[in-house]
């Protein structure tokens, strides 16, 4: 009797262990299944083909929410083929060589004033000689030696003044050869009085315009605030730390300290080329596989938004310059949520990668 309880007790058990096994694996896979159900509709394919151009088309409320904003692609007020380099010059050299250029005139006035004196006075020394002797020799000869050596000291003078005027043309140009001694050139003065800053600008030899533009657009690194520079003329030694030609320009103020280094903006002088240059802002641009791209809204009254990439950009401090090709002015740009559209461009495709 106990044997035939016990084989009953041992029997419901196993039928126990059995149910419960069964329940683990029917209730587990039915689990699974449900978190399954729940990861594929967490991830919506917002993407869609046509022509082998990939979309990303988001319902009116998704786009709404996500925050996305877009602005027509508009023409660059910065026109520019090259962003060049330079600096703002410490001209103290040329205020040396101005002050001393000014000391030399004004000794030379003095003793060609003096030397006129004496050559006067020889001429009635050397009058009175010859007229009976009523001046002696030796007063005469003395009177000469003492012009002699008024005119020796006019030429060291003079051949002071040829060395600092070659000097200056070597080393700073022609303009300023000419202005470091006349003072009418309104420019000039205002440099020489530090009211205005002479900056050189370096562009590499392949990349130099047909000519160089009158007036170039400058701006310090890091610093959004623009100047105007106009031209003066080509320096005659570039920056030895920049390969390429130099060139003067002057900002008609003193804002920018001596020293600083800048950027300028310089359009080449191709009357051929007829292409528009376009603005991208840098909030625009996402990078995919280390190119730079910016997605485009195709309808204003739709949500398709497809993704372009930027040809040859130029960048500025606040964005891009691109030539009008395969993006147009007026095209609609997306300015906020670049990076969220090339996330939902990219994230079903990863999701169909990991079932594969």
């Amino acid at each position: 009797m106990k044997n035939k309880s016990l084989i009953i007790i041992i029997i419901q058990a196993i039928m126990i262990v059995i149910l419960v096994w069964m329940v683990i694996i029917v209730g587990g896979d039915k689990l699974f299944k449900d978190f399954s159900d729940d990861d594929d509709e967490t991830i919506v394919d917002y993407t869609s083909s046509l022509n082998e151009l990939t979309y990303v088309q988001l319902p009116a409320s998704v786009e709404r929410n996500s925050g996305i904003t877009f602005q027509p692609i508009e023409i660059s007020s910065d026109v520019s083929d090259i962003y060049s380099y330079g600096e703002a010059l410490n001209l103290s050299d040329l205020f040396t060589k101005k002050n001393n250029l000014a000391n030399l005139y004004r000794k030379k006035n003095k003793i060609n004033n003096q030397l006129t004196v004496e050559l006067e006075y020889l001429e009635k020394l050397k009058a009175l000689n010859s007229d009976n002797k009523n001046i002696a020799d030796n007063v005469l000869a003395e009177k000469e030696g003492e012009v002699d050596f008024l005119e020796n000291d006019l030429a060291i003078i003079e051949n002071d003044i040829t060395n600092i005027l070659i000097n200056t043309e070597h080393k700073w140009g022609a303009y300023f050869k000419k202005h470091i001694v006349l003072n009418q050139n309104t420019i000039a003065r205002s440099i020489f009085s530090n009211k205005y800053r002479l900056i050189n600008i370096t562009i590499p030899s392949e990349d130099l315009p047909l000519q160089m533009p009158a007036e170039v657009n400058v701006f310090l690194p890091n610093n959004n605030k623009k100047y105007k520079a106009e031209f003066i003329s080509e320096a005659p030694s570039s920056n030895k730390s920049l390969q390429g030609r130099s060139f003067f320009y002057v900002i008609k103020n003193n804002e920018i300290n001596l020293g600083s280094k800048i950027k300028a903006n310089i359009t080449k002088s191709n009357k051929q080329s007829v292409k528009k240059k376009l603005f991208i802002p840098s909030k625009s641009v996402v990078w995919n596989n280390g190119k730079p791209w910016v997605f485009i809204k195709t309808d204003i009254n739709s949500g398709n938004f497809l993704r372009r990439p930027l040809l040859d950009p130029l960048e500025t401090d606040n964005g891009w310059v691109i030539n009008e090709d395969i993006l147009k002015i007026n095209d609609l740009v997306v300015v906020d949520g670049a990076q969220l559209l090339l996330s939902e461009e990219f994230k079903y495709q990863i999701k169909n990668e990991n079932e594969d």
